[in-house]
């Protein structure tokens, strides 16, 4: 064994990304499980400049407007994520979670960006472990 200790520092990464992962797993069953967990339908996109430092942006942004039932209200609101493609599709059935204090902050808990928040950071920390056992050899 050759280590000289950087390792560790890889190990740590690896743990600290594969933990937040599951937390974002554990936190998205819990939401789905909420009485302010309703069914909602994606109607529309709103595109919006982008003006963020990512180099493979199209300059703009799409935002999808969600529908959805906010106990006896009908309510349409902008979501606060966007993404630089309009997916998933419009009139596609997602999860949402609203505040009922403020249902403008509602967070969609179904679709391929929630998946990403779960399998993003572990996959990452599993490769960091994987680097970090990589330096012991």
């Amino acid at each position: 064994m050759n280590g000289s200790g950087s390792e560790i520092i890889f190990w740590i990464l690896g743990l600290l990304f594969i933990a937040f992962g599951l937390y974002s797993g554990v936190r998205q069953r819990r939401l789905a499980q909420s009485e302010y967990t309703v069914p909602g339908e994606i109607i529309r996109y709103e595109e919006l400049a982008d003006t963020g430092f990512d180099r493979a942006s199209t300059g703009i942004k799409y935002y999808p407007v969600v529908r959805f039932l906010a106990g006896s209200a009908k309510v349409e609101q902008v979501s606060q994520l966007g993404s630089s493609a309009p997916q998933p599709p419009i009139g596609t059935k997602v999860d949402v979670h609203y505040r009922p204090d403020n249902t403008a902050a509602f967070e969609i808990l179904s679709g391929t960006d929630a998946l990403r928040k779960q399998t993003g950071p572990i996959v990452l920390g599993v490769v960091f472990l994987a680097v970090g056992f990589a330096l012991l050899l």
